[in-house]
């Protein structure tokens, strides 16, 4: 792991206004979009919701959870361990105008609690061709010129 690529990837995820959280309910997944406040100094994913809810259960009886990202031709998955934080000055750091559409009780509400998520792993996806580019790489790997279109950066991310 390089000090770029983990910076890299700090970037990019504050970049994301809705990801995709994936949690274990017994042996099936179940993804839900949330809204992530990407805490870079406390290298966490930080997302509000309330404590009386099906993933709060779920990460309590699991804590091994996927966050996915997609926007305009990048793409970012994540793996980590979440766990779930009552504290209250990290809800009201992370509170927003949104936030309050979605828990109308507001953040002094006990039920407001802070899903954590400790990420280890990253798999970044740049779209780094643009659409006429794109539409030469997939003619040349249709034709034979090639094994498969080059249109996109990944990279693995150790967190």
């Amino acid at each position: 792991m390089t000090e770029n690529k983990t910076d890299e990837f700090w970037k990019l995820v504050e970049d994301f206004d809705t990801c995709m959280v994936v949690t274990r309910k017994g042996g099936r997944l179940r993804a839900r979009p949330m809204a992530p406040r990407v805490s870079e100094e406390r290298r966490e994913i930080l997302f509000l919701t309330e404590a009386e809810s099906h993933k709060v259960d779920e990460i309590e009886a699991d804590s091994e959870v996927a966050l996915t990202f997609s926007k305009h031709g990048k793409y970012v998955s994540v793996s980590g361990h979440a766990r779930i934080s009552g504290d209250r000055a990290l809800v009201a750091k992370i509170w927003d105008s949104e936030a309050e559409a979605w828990l109308p009780e507001g953040k002094d509400d006990p039920n407001v609690v802070v899903l954590v998520v400790d990420p280890h792993d990253a798999e970044l996806w740049n779209v780094k061709a643009s659409k006429i580019e794109q539409a030469w790489e997939f003619a040349r790997a249709y034709l034979g010129d090639k094994d498969r279109p080059d249109t996109t950066r990944h990279q693995t991310v150790k967190l």
